[in-house]
């Protein structure tokens, strides 16, 4: 039976051969040697291993690795895996609220998630996660490494991480909780005198531009003059939705251009004058926490000159990735297929998008930010009506960056007069 399997299995490498230009034939002649030193590797296992062994197990296994191979975002999923993907998009899920990518081999954190169990134990963007739970996480997979994360709420995890720029692990134990990722937070007025409005997007859910333009709605009612756009710890999302959000912001110019192997992928995305909601001044801050899709926006907005990028460098996620079915109806390939590229042709894949106006935190000052996030974000859009940011607190935070933001526009506004 196993004998037939893998003759099966060659005949199908053969018929997908069979569709290769002439041009490539001398190409392919050379990959034949290496889809049977496949079947063999797999006859061995099945025969040699010391236990028995599910076929179909083993290429299930073979799947996630050549995928895995391919770059940090590629996966192959199953239908659990399908299951999993399909919670994590509706904006509620169990576990820690942590986005993660294995880079350079490492499992490095891209952000906590704005008010989530990670964020408040003291996970920081940019953080290499070494242990969890104290197995090493240097042979794991992503989708490994997201199970290992998951859990029911109440239940207790120990990650050991390493800070950026700092030598030491710290040992973080974190109770896992619902995570409810709300994509439009703290919206409000800043400045009363100024009129300096001010939100946060979190991350890039179908219903964002929508929400976004209920938020603006509402600070317009309050007079709104000019607008802080918070980027931080935007981890991404939706392509669609972050040049639905880019094209709030812009009358004219291109928002982001995407280019890959196959020419459907080949698209330059324009702004479409209809579309502006928004034509006041804006200052965006961002930080490492910033990838994927909220790049996409703060880098349309900068090479369009339509506002000023406050804060430090980007995360660097240039690259764009598609679901694509595999015909038996029950798993998928998350699979790259293309690289976006800036308004100004630029691609941010690995180096990001350095802010205009660099104003960098110290450790301490990340950490207080943390702390202090969920606080200054916490107040629901559809509730503004004031600019209360909590003066009553006895403990008075100061956020340096949303701070030199308020200053910019108040110089712009003067400048305007």
């Amino acid at each position: 039976m196993r004998k037939l399997i893998l003759i099966c299995f060659f005949s199908i490498i053969i018929a997908l051969n069979s569709h290769t230009s002439y041009s490539e034939e001398t190409k392919s002649e050379n990959h034949y040697d290496e889809y049977e030193k496949f079947v063999k590797v797999v006859k061995i296992i099945l025969d040699k291993y010391v236990d028995d062994v599910d076929l179909s197990d083993l290429f299930h296994n073979a799947y996630k690795g050549m995928l895995s191979g391919l770059d940090s975002y590629s996966q192959f999923f199953d239908a659990e895996d399908l299951e999993d993907l399909k919670i994590e998009t509706e904006g509620e899920f169990e576990g820690l609220g942590i986005e993660v990518v294995i880079r350079n081999g490492m499992l490095m954190v891209i952000t906590p998630i704005v008010d989530s169990p990670a964020m408040r134990a003291g996970i920081l963007a940019g953080d290499i996660i070494v242990q969890i739970d104290g197995k090493m996480t240097d042979s794991m997979d992503l989708r490994n490494v997201i199970k290992e994360l998951r859990g029911k709420p109440g239940t207790e995890i120990t990650l050991t991480v390493i800070h950026k720029n700092e030598a030491e692990t710290e040992d973080i134990t974190i109770k896992r909780d619902k995570v409810r990722v709300n994509s439009i937070r703290g919206a409000r007025l800043v400045d009363e005198e100024a009129k300096i409005g001010y939100l946060a997007i979190t991350n890039f859910q179908d219903n964002t531009a929508k929400d976004l333009i209920k938020a603006i709605k509402k600070l317009k009612d309050l007079s709104m003059e000019s607008l802080i756009l918070d980027l931080r710890f935007n981890p991404g999302g939706l392509l669609k939705v972050a040049i639905d959000v880019a094209d709030q912001f812009l009358e004219k110019g291109t928002i982001v251009s995407t280019k890959g192997k196959d020419e459907s992928q080949n698209i330059v995305y324009k702004a479409t004058k209809k579309g502006s909601l928004v034509k006041q001044s804006i200052v965006i801050i961002v930080n490492n926490g910033s990838a994927s899709a909220s790049e996409i926006v703060a880098g349309a907005i900068k090479d369009n000159k339509r506002g000023i990028l406050l804060g430090t460098t980007t995360f660097g996620k240039g690259s764009v990735q598609s679901l694509l079915p595999v015909e038996d109806g029950r798993s998928a390939l998350k699979l790259t297929t293309a690289r976006y590229y800036t308004p100004s042709g630029a691609s941010i894949h690995e180096k990001g998008i350095e802010p205009d106006i660099l104003v960098d935190l110290t450790m301490q000052e990340i950490k207080e930010l943390h702390e202090n996030l969920a606080l200054v974000n916490s107040e629901n859009f559809q509730d503004v009506e004031s600019n209360d940011t909590g003066e009553n607190n006895s403990k008075v935070f100061v956020d340096k960056q949303l701070e030199n933001a308020i200053n910019i526009l108040k110089g712009m506004d003067i400048i305007k007069k």
